[in-house]
Parts: structure tokens; C-alpha cells; sequence
């Protein structure tokens, strides 16, 4: 269908609910001018394809359209008059390769669909058989002998498995055999929880770093304050098997500031200043995190990307405050980068100017001459 349609579309709508473009704008947030530019069609007034497909999913939502319709017709326009698909939203990066491997797909999309059929099979038996076939499991990320030398006088010895768990917008599922450990982060601090017991109508886990134990009953939430975390953790038991339990993990607000570092052996980073975590000694690379926090001052698209995988895409309302957490690096666009405040780690960053757009890569880059030295770095993508 040719993009005309578009426009007609939306202009049959807005005039069918007798709205005129000041009421849209009030509505909508989205400038008159832009509104009548997307009738037009005349799409090169925005300032880049992050504007034109959100605008043209927030107007046709509040037209009660259907948004999915309407972007894939102004994508299937856009690729019709490009050589390759302008997909400015959803590349990871500027690289052609992306690119190729997009028309790739879809030039085959039939045979991708059977192998990854193929490829799912095959991942469910290797699931089936790593439970039942074997008696000792370890993540690539994770030290049974660290844990077990902790536990070396304690019953909690015979750990046979450990878990990472990686907290997104601070909370988190989980799946754990009786015997496994789930290593998670808080603020930079290692926590470590193993699953003691398993009842018909509770479970018992126990700590790493503490002598406390918790009985988790279903969908009843229990906090803990750990010593030397800094903000108290929460869990619940979601679910109950003979065998394992699922939980769920959320951290809560902060309950004490840790001035001095304490030396255990879960955790190796140290703040090279105080309050400022920009900056960190750390033995472990694989113990560092990113803590990205933005306040919108205005309303905003934008996306993100935790360690590669998208977590967030959308327009963000005005006033609205979110949190993200990623290990090695995060992927950010924002739509309006002066119409935000962003903190990274607790450090104030300016991501752009008003109205513009704002590609950025944050992760951590090691001191040139302390091997234990990393510091946040931000740049363009």
C-alpha cells in the first residue's frame, strides 16, 4: 500500500472525531506543525526517524488506530525508496553488517523459522538432560570453591550449582534447586543466598555473609537488611515444585550508607572517592555495575539497551523517574536529551541539548596505568 495512505488515514480519523490540530497538540504533546506534517507525508521536517515513528505511534494510538499498522506502512515506504531499511530505532549500531543480516532475514524468512524451530528442540532436550544428567552445574560467571571456602565449617558446604541473577529495574525471578547458591548485585555489594530447604508449603534460605535465615511461605514478601548492603532486599516465594522454587528478588529503598569498605570475599570494589562511584578499584571486572537513573522534565521518547538486550522503548511521561542496572554497559537514545536529568552511578551527566537526539554508550574503561582502575566512560554510537 502506497504511504498516501497514511496520511489519509490519519486525517480521516482526526476529522471524523472533529478535533482540530490545537486540541491533537494539547492531547498529544506532539507540535501542530508536526501533526500536519505527518498528513502531509511531508516526513522530512522531523529531525530524524526516532521523531517520525514515535509521532506517528502516539497520534495514531490517540486516534484510536491501529500503531503497529501505521509504522509498518511508513516502513515499508521508507524501504521501498532506500537501497537498504532505514531502521534507526532498532539498530544496536551504525554498521552495515546489521543491515545485510536484516535483509538476510527477510529474504529467508521461512527457512529461519524452521532452523530456529530446530534450534528450540534441541534446547529443550540439553535442558532436560543437564537436570537429570548431571548432579553438578556451574555458570560460567559464578566460583563454586569461592562459595564452598566461606562455608568450608558450616553444613552449606555441598553446594551444587550457582546462579547469577541479573536485576532489571531492580527486581528479578529465579529458579533454585534445594542445594544451588543465586549470586545477585546491590549497589556494587555481591549478595549470595543458598536454598537450605524445601517444604510443601515453604522453603528456608540462608546467607553467605550472615548467619540469618529466612522461611519464604507463597506470595508472602520477606525483607531482609543485610549487614554492609545498602538498601534492604526483599523476597517472595512465587512458586513451588518437590524439587525447586521459584523466587523473586527486589531491592528496596536504602538503609544505611557504607562510608568504608569492608573486606569480604564477595566483594571487590572500592569507590576510589567517596559517594563518587564513577571511579572504583575492583580485582573482578565481572564485579562492577552501571546504575543509570533519568527523571523526565518532559516527555520523551526513548530506548534502551541493557548488555545488549532491550529493555525499554516508548515515550516516557513528564515527571516519571526510572532506573536501570546493566553490568558491562548500557545503550541509550533519547529522543530529547535536554528534557532529561540523568545520573550515572549517582554522578550527574549531561546527555545533550534541547530537542536534539541523543545516542550514547556507557560502560566502564580500565586506567591506563592501574590494571585495577575502572572509570565510567560515555561516548556517541
Amino acid at each position: 500500500m502506497a504511504v498516501e495512505s497514511i496520511g489519509e488515514k490519519l486525517k480521516a480519523a482526526r476529522e471524523g472525531k472533529k478535533l482540530a490540530f490545537k486540541e491533537v497538540a494539547r492531547d498529544t504533546n506532539i507540535a501542530p506543525n508536526y501533526i500536519e506534517a505527518l498528513e502531509d507525508e511531508d516526513f522530512e521536517k522531523f529531525p530524524s526517524e526516532t521523531y517520525v515513528i514515535g509521532f506517528l505511534k502516539t497520534y495514531s494510538e490517540y486516534l484510536k488506530l491501529d500503531s503497529e499498522e501505521i509504522v509498518h506502512l511508513y516502513k515499508g515506504y521508507k524501504i521501498g525508496e532506500s537501497a537498504t531499511p532505514i531502521e534507526e530505532l532498532t539498530k544496536p549500531t551504525k554498521s552495515g553488517m546489521a543491515v545485510n543480516l536484516i535483509t538476510l532475514y527477510e529474504n529467508n524468512r521461512n527457512i529461519f523459522f524452521f532452523v530456529f524451530v530446530f534450534l528450540a528442540a534441541l534446547a529443550v532436550a540439553w535442558g532436560i538432560w543437564s537436570v537429570t544428567g548431571n548432579d553438578v552445574k556451574i555458570d560460567k560467571n559464578a566460583s563454586v570453591d569461592r562459595i564452598k571456602q566461606d562455608y568450608k565449617e558450616k553444613e552449606e558446604s555441598k553446594i551444587k550449582n550457582i546462579k547469577s541473577l541479573q536485576l532489571s529495574n531492580d527486581s528479578g525471578f529465579i529458579l533454585v534447586y534445594k542445594g544451588e547458591a543465586v549470586q545477585f548485585l546491590v549497589d556494587n555489594k555481591e549478595v549470595v543466598f543458598i536454598l537450605k530447604e524445601i517444604d510443601k508449603d515453604h522453603t528456608v534460605i540462608s546467607f553467605a555473609d550472615s548467619k540469618e535465615t529466612l522461611k519464604l511461605e507463597l506470595d508472602k514478601d520477606v525483607s531482609a537488611e543485610l549487614p554492609n548492603v545498602p538498601r534492604n532486599i526483599v523476597f517472595t516465594l512465587k512458586g513451588l515444585t518437590e524439587s525447586r522454587a521459584k523466587i523473586m528478588v527486589a531491592l528496596g529503598n536504602k538503609t544505611k550508607e557504607v562510608t568504608e569498605p569492608v573486606k569480604d570475599s564477595f566483594s571487590d570494589v572500592k569507590p576510589v572517592k567517596e559517594g563518587d562511584n564513577t571511579s572504583v578499584i575492583a580485582q573482578n571486572r565481572k564485579s562492577l555495575k552501571i546504575v543509570f537513573e533519568v527523571k523526565f522534565l518532559k516527555k520523551s521518547f526513548i530506548e534502551i539497551y541493557l548488555d545488549g538486550a532491550r529493555k525499554q522503548r516508548g515515550f516516557m511521561p513528564e515527571g516519571s523517574l526510572q532506573r536501570w542496572e546493566a553490568n558491562e554497559y548500557i545503550q541509550v537514545k533519547i529522543g530529547n536529551a535536554g528534557g532529561v536529568k540523568a545520573t550515572i552511578n549517582g554522578k550527574d551527566f549531561v546527555l545533550g541539548g534541547e530537542n536534539r537526539v541523543a545516542n550514547k554508550v556507557i560502560t566502564w574503561k580500565k586506567d591506563s596505568k592501574n590494571p585495577n582502575l575502572y572509570h565510567i566512560d560515555m561516548r556517541n554510537w
